[in-house]
């Protein structure tokens, strides 16, 4: 990769923070905005005011920095940046561009969310362009210049230059090409990135290049010496696993606060997945290669929910308030998925609709019996004062104007727009589509027959078009999912939680993104983000259930009396006592036992040890994270320790190195004697929480003729399968 894409960044730490203001534009926003309630508002503006404090000051010619913002999925992003827009026409920010998507309708409606709430129509604030339908060419550009010489004018009636545009190098390239001709010197300038973690991020890092898009972005930025670099999004590991010198890896950073009314992974996988998630079985999933004639059953009772709630909506008279309702199915990436599944949802809302018009159908009293069936379920979580017979007459037409789409992205360009005030429910089938950035109005059921594919965790999330500001209609929102994908989803629930919280903490103590330590928590059936823009070296953990222990404990004789010291302090702070089972010789006799130890109390013991190998080092770093972690989750958990007879407890206890270079323990665990009816050391622990070994022997030579090191202590840990997580940690040039 050539030193062109990367931009040196001023330590803002270091050059202070400038203090923007509140002016008419974000005010007019505010008032504006009638569904949030003054407290958001009052939370909103906060958030917006830090964000723009730490971008480049519009008064320090050359100033220039990258931000991420992180938010939920379908969570308000596009306020936040259009409420950033505002504040930055409020001080004197002269050119706001935004990258909008990869598709035309992304683009649009990004669009057309800017010209609503920043009232383009209704003030002069604003010139507004877009890159659309060849919509910026040499005359935009003419208008460009005179704005901007109006701003180097001082006059009072300079508007800000607000540029749409979509992701995509060849638009990118355009843009750049008819804005090299305009002085852009001195001229403040905030990009905002929507889905900044898409198509952006450099996908050739790994083999010294640079890929299409980021090659344009880069050149784009370069034309621009006054500006700040803003990646909104709900996924941020592919920014934050970039190399720290990368012209996209962010200085700093903020986290988003969600709006009272949003419903996202917490609400649905951790507080109510027995209310709102339902099973796809296996079976369901089509077969590539022997794909079904007709639907599954659980798709038909996904549309029989749905159906009824678009009726409730039609009693409740949603519709007559501008409201919608709209099921999503999103099968695999094939266009022949979706071609089957829109024919078959076509297929059943006809047939539905021709039964439920003739009351002789011999088919009609069964299909009202499974609409009422999926009333009864819905009312368990929707609060109804009515009966099914309330709603029975409105399912005729509840089914038969429903309307249904098909979104596909394998031609970008030909992606259909929905007409949501034409009509009230929709059903949408798509694949990438669907993916991410794409608003789904009034989502309230949800069918995804698919697997988790590579399992990539921020392509799972982005697939979560189900959370958003719902809570009024909450009780009608189903979710049909696989089994593979309910836990890739609550994994990583998990794991958004502990980042947002890592890097929030990390904000509020002062610190930037730049020197915050990556650090993940994933199930091993996850990856974190796409491999190949992974630059920053990150250790992995074993990530699987079962015993966890040091290669090389014994490299360092000062780090060894150290452990020596950690152990014997953790075995004089707590109360134990001999652990043995019929048979049991000296030798197998555990002297030093206990079931009943919260694990936070143990943790400080278990983090004064250290090794000297790097790769031991990292382990034992992840183990302290993940125990950490689940100490903080479950801060009554208990944890079993076992320290094993050794020099320490007047037992003699030898083991050897083997021959391999460099050596390695030999049978570190005692095996297991059917004389005594021992087990075996790796078979005495706990099933169901963490157990610790301690094990101390005297270290000989691969030849066991000369005695290395005397008492060498060494941890071993046993994660159960029910709280194994992959941790993954930066490496650091000085862990130890």
């Amino acid at each position: 990769m050539s030193d062109e894409g990367i931009i040196q960044i001023h330590d803002r730490q270091t050059s202070g923070k400038w203090n923007p203001a509140q002016g008419p534009a974000l005010t007019r926003l505010l008032q504006s905005n009638t569904s949030l309630s003054e407290v958001e508002k009052t939370r909103l503006v906060s958030e917006t005011l830090s964000i723009m404090r730490q971008c480049a000051d519009p008064k320090n010619p050359g100033d220039h920095n990258t931000g991420l913002i992180i938010g939920y999925v379908q969570s308000g992003k596009t306020l936040s940046f259009t409420s950033l827009s505002a504040l930055a026409h409020d001080n004197d920010y002269q050119i706001v561009l935004l990258l909008a998507g990869t598709t035309n309708n992304l683009v649009e409606q990004s669009f057309e969310r800017l010209k609503k709430d920043l009232e383009v129509e209704k003030n002069r604030n604003w010139k507004l362009f877009s890159t659309r339908d060849k919509g910026f060419q040499g005359a935009e550009v003419e208008r460009v210049k005179s704005e901007l010489a109006k701003w180097r004018k001082g006059s009072t009636r300079s508007r800000t230059v607000l540029i749409v545009s979509m992701k995509e190098h060849r638009h990118l390239d355009h843009l750049a090409t008819l804005l090299t001709g305009v002085d852009l010197t001195n001229v403040p300038t905030l990009i905002i990135d929507d889905e900044g973690d898409q198509a952006g991020m450099n996908t050739k890092a790994l083999q010294q290049e640079e890929s299409t898009t980021y090659a344009r972005i880069t050149a784009l930025r370069r034309l621009f010496p006054h500006h700040s670099y803003l990646l909104y999004t709900a996924t941020p590991q592919a920014p934050l696993l970039i190399s720290r010198i990368d012209t996209l890896s962010p200085d700093f950073g903020a986290v988003l606060t969600p709006g009272d009314a949003y419903v996202g992974g917490k609400e649905f996988f951790v507080d109510g997945p027995d209310k709102y998630i339902e099973l796809i079985p296996q079976t369901d999933v089509p077969d590539r290669d022997d794909p079904p004639a007709s639907p599954p059953a659980s798709m038909l009772e996904a549309l029989k929910d749905f159906f009824v709630g678009v009726a409730i909506g039609l009693r409740e008279e949603d519709d007559q308030g501008g409201g919608n309702r709209s099921m999503m199915i999103h099968p695999a990436i094939p266009k022949a998925d979706h071609l089957m599944f829109a024919r078959w949802a076509r297929n059943t809302r006809d047939e539905w609709a021709a039964i439920l018009d003739d009351p002789d159908h011999h088919g009609h009293d069964d299909l009202l019996a499974g609409f009422r069936t999926a009333f009864e379920r819905l009312s368990e979580t929707y609060a109804v004062n009515y009966g099914f017979d309330q709603i029975e007459p409105l399912l005729f037409d509840a089914v038969s104007e429903t309307a249904i789409a098909e979104l596909n992205t394998r031609e970008k360009t030909k992606i259909p727009s929905i007409d949501w005030k034409g009509d009230y429910s929709w059903i949408l089938v798509g694949g990438i589509g669907l993916d991410r950035g794409f608003t789904v109005e009034g989502l309230t059921v949800s069918y995804m027959p698919r697997s988790i594919g590579i399992g990539n965790a921020d392509n799972i999330q982005q697939r979560a078009r189900f959370f958003g500001y719902k809570k009024r209609y909450l009780g009608l929102c189903r979710i049909y999912l696989t089994t593979e994908n309910i836990e890739a989803f609550q994994d990583y629930v998990s794991h958004e939680e502990s980042v947002r919280s890592s890097i929030s903490k990390h904000i509020k103590d002062g610190g930037g993104l730049k020197d915050w330590r990556r650090t993940w928590f994933l199930s091993q059936r996850l990856q974190p983000t796409r491999r190949s823009v992974i630059l920053l070296d990150m250790y992995q953990s074993r990530g699987r259930e079962g015993w966890i222990y040091p290669d090389y404990p014994y490299e360092d004789t000062g780090f060894v009396a150290d452990n020596r010291e950690a152990v014997n302090q953790l075995l004089g702070a707590f109360d134990f006592w001999e652990y043995k089972q019929d048979g049991w010789n000296q030798q197998q006799t555990i002297p030093a036992f206990s079931d009943d130890i919260p694990l936070s109390e143990i943790i400080p013991y278990i983090g004064q040890i250290r090794y000297k190998n790097p790769g031991d080092s990292l382990q034992h770093s992840a183990i302290m994270v993940g125990l950490e972690k689940l100490a903080s989750e479950d801060p009554e958990m208990r944890c079993s320790v076992f320290a094993f007879s050794g020099p320490w407890s007047g037992v003699e206890a030898r083991r050897s190195l083997d021959t391999k270079d460099p050596p390695k323990i030999r049978n570190l665990f005692q095996g297991s004697n059917a004389r005594t009816n021992y087990p075996g050391a790796r078979q005495i622990r706990a099933d169901d929480t963490i157990t610790f070994q301690i094990h101390r022997y005297h270290l000989e030579n691969a030849a066991k003729n000369r005695v290395l090191l005397e008492d060498l202590p060494v941890l071993a840990v046993h994660i159960p399968e029910r709280l194994a997580e992959r941790v993954w940690v930066e490496r650091e040039d000085d862990a130890v």
